[in-house]
Formats: structure tokens, sequence, C-alpha cells
């Protein structure tokens, strides 16, 4: 099972983290959690306007949730975009979101 990470505090605590993932277009800190698996979203506006970044939020979504077989429990994970995500092909974004979760387990 996922949890969204939603509350402002949840995402500040991603400051001092100590692990991060890395790919082309997605930085991604990693926190230990309590049980479940909670992903958090974060897209700036340097990705594209809010179409660009609303779109790539539900792709994102889509994704993490056809993919819950990946998901390691008793981790935090906020996925960062960088510039360039928004024009990437549903199978580019498969690839990179799977490479970040493959680095998790």
């Amino acid at each position: 099972m996922i949890r969204w990470i939603k509350p402002h505090y949840e995402y500040l605590e991603f400051a001092s983290a100590a692990h991060c993932l890395r790919s082309r277009h997605f930085y991604a800190p990693l926190l230990p959690s309590e049980g479940e698996f909670a992903v958090g979203i974060t897209i700036s506006k340097k990705v594209g306007n809010a179409v660009k970044r609303n779109r790539l939020k539900r792709r994102i979504k889509a994704w993490l949730r056809g993919h819950h077989s990946h998901y390691p429990l008793g981790q935090k994970l906020n996925i960062i975009a960088r510039k360039g995500a928004a024009e990437l092909s549903w199978q580019e974004l498969g690839l990179e979101l799977q490479a970040l979760l493959g680095a998790l387990a």
C-alpha cells in the first residue's frame, strides 16, 4: 500500500535526508519510515506551466499505482522533477521511475 505525503511538515523533513536517488530527470531524497511506503511529489515552475506540472504529477501517480510490487516498506520518498521531465514519453517516464525504485531494493 502507498501513502501520499500531503502535509508541509513532512516535506520539510526531507531537508535532512542523508540518502538520495538521482536520475536524469528526477531527484529523490529518501528517509526511513515506520511501516508503510510514503511518497511525495514535488514539481517546480522550472519544469513548465501549470498544465504540464499537473499532467506530470498525474502520470507519476498513475505509474506508481500500477507498479505496487516495487514498493519497499519502511521508506519515505519525495520525487522531485527536474527540467525536461514534462516532455518524457510514458515509456521513458516508466523507465526512470523504475530505475529509482529499483535502486531502493
